[in-house]
């Protein structure tokens, strides 16, 4: 190594000057595999982070700024949920709901023959069904369909079939269903019925 400070360079000055470039480069490789890739995929994921506390943030000052237009859109949707509540039958209803039918029939001078149903239960929700068949003129039986449909109780009309008239009768068979909503106590009833 002298000899190469007094500018002679020997095969072992190469193989010095080899070593200290292989040994410098491995250093600088293992610095950026050990310390700046890390580095890196921590401070990537700082800015992820952050972005998306950015985003969470302009949520909840856009939410602040329309809270009070929130607040009226879930007070209408009570109003309606509530409303429409109102309108389903109490369970005590349920029993005498055929013979207000088969009344409104009398009314408008029908024959009405009215069958329960298999109820359908879904999550929170009984549908209760019944078979209507009425027999009367034209008039009388879309006058007993109107008189169902503005009843203060929610009524819904499907598979609706009016035959031909004859002789001044025709025969008009649906399905009548209104529903119930399940109260959370019948829930738990009906869970604690599943498990045993």
């Amino acid at each position: 190594m002298i000899e190469f400070l007094k500018g002679k360079v020997t095969p072992k000055d190469w193989a010095v000057n080899a070593g200290i470039i292989v040994f410098t480069g491995l250093l600088c490789i293992a610095f950026v595999l050990l310390v700046v890739l890390p580095t890196q995929r921590k401070l990537h994921a700082t800015k992820s982070a952050i972005e998306e506390t950015k985003a969470s943030l302009q949520r909840a000052k856009e939410t602040d700024e329309n809270i009070e237009q929130l607040r009226k859109e879930k007070e209408k949707m009570q109003r309606l949920v509530d409303t429409f509540e109102k309108r389903l039958p109490t369970t005590q209803e349920i029993g005498s709901l055929l013979r207000t039918l088969e009344s409104f029939g009398a009314e408008m001078n029908l024959r009405v023959a009215l069958s329960s149903m298999e109820p359908k239960v879904d999550l929170r929700k009984e549908t209760i069904p019944y078979r209507v068949q009425a027999w009367g003129n034209f008039h009388q039986l879309v006058g007993y369909i109107n008189k169902l449909e503005r009843y203060q109780r929610y009524f819904k009309i499907s598979d609706l079939v009016i035959k031909e008239q004859q002789e001044g009768v025709s025969e008009a068979s649906f399905i009548l269903s209104t529903y119930r909503f399940k109260l959370e106590e019948e829930e738990d009833q009906e869970e604690d019925t599943e498990k045993s």
